[in-house]
């Protein structure tokens, strides 16, 4: 019997190695084929993990758009909200940004300004995010783990290798309100006011953080837990308004999960035929309330000072970017300002942020958004495209369901 149990446990640790390394050889490929377009033909929108481009510029009111920092300093062409603009492909012709400095040189680094939200994962010396791709983003269909259902959070993996060990911090200050059950692994929630709760699941079981503790944002909380038969180690990060509710996870919930009853972990999907969107029911799109909410106390829409910097990914999903003169969601059809050029670890200040509504009914990574305006060394400013959707994973309906990051805000782990 124990040479048979031995034999089963050989197997399901055999079935989860060749799980991380199938996942890690697909994701390089794909970084591999997204680097080296520039030299290419482009591709087929089809092509399976093509990052998506948006589909047009539309209304603030169709898309739900917030920003932060507005005071735009370029001159943009007036033309009817309604026009459809398609930025150009990544695999495009680079051009110079400018023709009297390189756009690829340094800009001076600023004083970086602290933010009060970041990504909830990192690695120690790096920005937090950086390193990582949103595997499936908020309110997306995981078909492989529980089809037919919305995911009500991100899960972060590791770009490269296995994501067991991977460090999780809190995104933001709070007291430690959860920290136990086995979700699989440990689950901590975090209370950042009244009606906002962060929780990080499938930890290991060393946590860093004990119920009741006051953390700030940054402060280490645990690291990610080895996976299993169905998924290998990965942070599974939502935010929130409730640590429980009557419906979902409190005194009766609608719908049967192995959560169960008054369990604050809660059930981690949604089914796609319930009547309600996530959003509505308490659930927040996380890296679109970060975003928001990172630089939302620093300044005033109408000032001109940066808010911060913003550093290039250590893997861009492409070597350069198009700048544009306006935001997809200003109304007027944006000028193309050429293609920049991405060197990781370059900073560029930051001088707006614009994205979805934290309560956004988004039902894919289609129409994900999140555009950094940013300062470049000739000291123009433009619009690039933060984070690109991405077909490295699909809903049923073949929409992507996972992103992966050109920027991140200049915060670094520790």
């Amino acid at each position: 019997m124990q040479s048979t149990t031995l034999r089963e446990s050989r197997l399901r640790a055999s079935q989860r190695l060749i799980g991380v390394r199938h996942f890690t050889a697909i994701l390089i490929s794909f970084l591999l084929v997204s680097c080296s377009s520039s030299a290419q033909t482009p591709t087929s929108s089809s092509t399976i993990a093509a990052p998506i481009q948006p589909q047009g510029f539309e209304s603030q009111a169709a898309q739900g758009r917030s920003s932060i920092g507005q005071s735009d300093t370029l001159t943009t062409p007036t033309a009817s909200a309604t026009d459809a603009v398609h930025p150009p492909s990544p695999t495009q012709t680079i051009l110079p940004v400018t023709p009297t400095a390189s756009p690829t040189a340094t800009v001076t680094p600023a004083p970086v300004t602290e933010t009060s939200w970041s990504y909830p994962v990192g690695i120690p010396g790096r920005p937090f995010g950086d390193g990582f791709v949103i595997r499936h983003v908020y309110s997306a269909e995981n078909t492989w783990f529980s089809p037919g259902s919305w995911h009500t959070a991100e899960d972060w993996y590791l770009i490269q290798g296995d994501s067991t060990g991977a460090r999780v911090y809190a995104a933001a200050e709070g007291e430690v309100v959860f920290a136990g059950a086995n979700y699989p692994g440990r689950v901590v929630i975090v209370q950042h006011a009244a009606d906002l709760y962060s929780m990080y699941g499938h930890l290991d079981p060393k946590l860093a953080v004990k119920q009741g503790q006051r953390v700030a944002r940054g402060d280490l909380l645990g690291r990610i837990a080895p996976g299993d038969e169905r998924a290998a180690g990965h942070l599974h990060f939502e935010v929130r308004t409730f640590l429980t509710k009557r419906q979902i996870n409190g005194s009766a919930p609608r719908y049967r999960d192995k959560c169960g009853v008054n369990c604050p972990p809660g059930p981690g999907y949604w089914p796609i035929d319930a009547p309600e969107h996530p959003s509505a029911l308490g659930w927040r799109d996380p890296t679109t309330l970060i975003n928001l909410r990172a630089f939302s106390a620093v300044r005033d829409a109408n000032s001109t000072s940066p808010l911060g910097e913003v550093v290039v990914a250590t893997q861009p999903v492409s070597p350069n970017v198009t700048l544009w003169s306006s935001s997809p969601t200003d109304g007027v059809q944006p000028q193309d300002l050429g293609q920049l050029q991405l060197t990781p670890g370059e900073r560029f200040l930051l001088t707006g942020v614009e994205t979805d509504a934290e309560a956004t009914q988004r039902r894919s990574a289609q129409h994900f958004k999140l555009w950094y305006r940013i300062r470049i060394p000739d000291g123009r400013e433009g619009w690039v495209q933060a984070a690109i959707p991405s077909k490295l994973e699909t809903g049923s309906d073949g929409r992507p369901s996972s992103v992966l990051f050109h920027f991140f805000p200049a915060v670094i782990a520790r």
